[in-house]
């Protein structure tokens, strides 16, 4: 089954019923489907069709939606675009697709505006989505839905690629991740079924949509139960309760690094007073694990996935196992027993290691990525033998519960975004008062495995700059979630026998790498 093939089913099954809640906004089954099918009709009024790729970005919002699912009812490929994404970073998603079409926000259009059409060739619809008027040479989104409700057929596997997400890596450039139509049900299905979403229920998220999470978790479980989706357009700790009660949410789907900021609001005595039965979240501190179920009245349970590998590992289904607090869960399930989602940690050498032993977690199902776009030798890397190998480090206790340690790698995680230190670096070392300079990731103090971001700089010797100067010029260069919070400058660094920055001999300096340096958030305290 291909995803049109299961939006349509639903779409027949559950006509009246309602898909989509957005702010004021309630959409049925059969209108979100309707909708879907004038705007696929509208791209391939452009000459978009199977195997093209359109990149998307665009905030959490119906026309999100609209776009990505119509694009793989016509075979084509979205590219979800981080919105936080500068020039830079669109110019290269870009140019590296291939995309024949960007579908953007008014909000980006001036990101967009800065690249040189010339660098993107392949580019030749831009359609803006928006209340205020769009550049004369620009399509609407309010005028894709001018096409018809009937949408021809065109021949779609469950093997085709239906998403291809850049994700980053060691590298600087981020990667591709290419997955099928077959990757995101199967994973829907499965998430739907450990989790224990029926028709029923209304799942509710803020999680972007332009990461895997709210795409083959939020959506594409509500999709394959037949529930409906509350997609809210931001996250707020202040107000997540208030809207899980608004709109009846009975399962809440959120990224771990927000889990602290929802514990930390003023308790109030109706905190337990809400329809959540299941927050669903990254590894959960342990210390607040108990005690945050306890105070809301709900169950946790925890996930860890990638965007290769979205059907990963969850805590267990509802009376098949216990639940344990700082742990990730078990192989997520799917509804039929024969589709097998495998997970082990293994050595250097891929032997599998016994109970207790920290190793790499790899994984083998039938729903990981087909490979990494234009990149061969980066999917041998990580696939061999049908395992996915995910550079971070785990264990299982003796009870076969997987826990996350780190990452092998040297990405850091902070906000739910994963970022190379080379990319900031590279960044960081074209400011002409820099000679070199090395980032890191430090503990957040939230206790989550999230991190912040330290730079070390290295000035040449003839050049001054302030702290500010430089973090303002990687603020006018990066996304803000890669601008450093903390910076130290250095007269040198330690060095391996060729001459390489030794990372793992800064990070051993001292207890707290965050003392006796600059603070962006608090310079009144460096």
């Amino acid at each position: 089954m291909n995803i049109r093939e299961l939006l349509e089913r639903q779409a027949e099954t559950y006509a009246d019923k309602i898909f989509l809640y957005f702010e004021d906004e309630t959409i049925s089954y059969r209108d979100f489907n309707d909708s879907v099918n004038r705007v696929a009709n509208a791209f391939k009024r452009m000459g978009i069709g199977k195997g093209q790729m359109v990149a998307l970005m665009l905030p959490n919002s119906p026309a999100f939606l609209y776009s990505w699912m119509a694009l793989n009812k016509i075979g084509a490929i979205e590219v979800p675009v981080n919105t936080n994404f500068g020039e830079n970073e669109l110019t290269y998603i870009l140019q590296h697709s291939g995309a024949v079409s960007v579908v953007l926000h008014e909000e980006y259009y001036p990101v967009f505006s800065k690249i040189d059409r010339k660098d993107i060739p392949e580019l030749t619809h831009v359609i803006v989505d928006g209340r205020g008027p769009v550049p004369s040479w620009t399509i609407g989104f309010s005028e894709m839905f001018f096409e018809s409700a009937e949408l021809e057929n065109v021949s779609v596997s469950e093997r085709d690629p239906a998403v291809c997400i850049y994700t980053s890596g060691t590298t600087d450039k981020p990667k591709g991740a290419l997955n099928s139509h077959g990757n995101w049900i199967l994973t829907g299905q499965a998430y739907a079924h450990t989790v224990g979403i029926s028709e029923e229920d209304r799942v509710m998220t803020s999680n972007p949509l332009f990461h895997a999470n709210a795409q083959v978790y939020a959506t594409m479980g509500s999709l394959c139960a037949g529930a409906s989706l509350v997609l809210l357009k931001r996250f707020s700790a202040s107000h997540i309760l208030e809207q899980s009660r608004q709109y009846g949410a009975t399962k809440m789907i959120l990224v771990q690094a927000v889990t602290p900021w929802v514990w930390n609001r003023p308790r109030m005595e109706n905190d337990g007073d809400n329809p959540v039965q299941t927050m669903v979240a990254g590894n959960v501190p342990t210390e607040i694990y108990r005690e945050f179920e306890k105070r809301f009245n709900l169950k946790i349970q925890t996930i860890y996935s990638l965007s290769e590998s979205v059907l990963g590992i969850m805590g267990p289904r509802e009376g098949t196992a216990e639940r344990k607090p700082g742990g990730v869960g078990v192989p997520m399930e799917h509804p039929d027993p024969n589709i097998r989602n495998e997970v082990r940690i293994v050595d250097e050498t891929g032997a599998e290691l016994p109970r207790g032993k920290q190793g790499e977690i790899v994984i083998r199902n039938p729903a990981l990525l087909l490979g990494y776009y234009k990149d061969e030798h980066k999917t041998k890397e990580a696939m061999k033998d049908g395992w996915f190998y995910t550079g971070d480090i785990g264990y299982q206790d003796e009870d076969g519960y997987f826990f996350f340690v780190g990452r092998k790698k040297e990405v850091i995680r902070r906000r739910g975004e994963l970022i190379s230190p080379t990319e900031i670096e590279a960044v960081i070392n074209k400011h002409p008062a820099v000679a070199e300079s090395a980032v890191i990731g430090v503990p957040s103090g939230l206790g989550t495995g999230e991190e912040e971001i330290k730079a070390y700089v290295r000035l040449n010797a003839d050049q001054a700059a302030s702290y500010d100067v430089i973090l303002s010029w990687c603020a006018e260069h990066l996304a803000d979630f890669k601008v450093p919070r903390y910076a130290e400058f250095r007269e040198e660094f330690p060095r391996s026998a060729i001459g390489r920055i030794q990372k793992n001999v800064l990070k051993q300096e001292r207890d707290d790498l965050t003392v006796g340096c600059y603070d962006r958030l608090n310079p009144a305290t460096s």
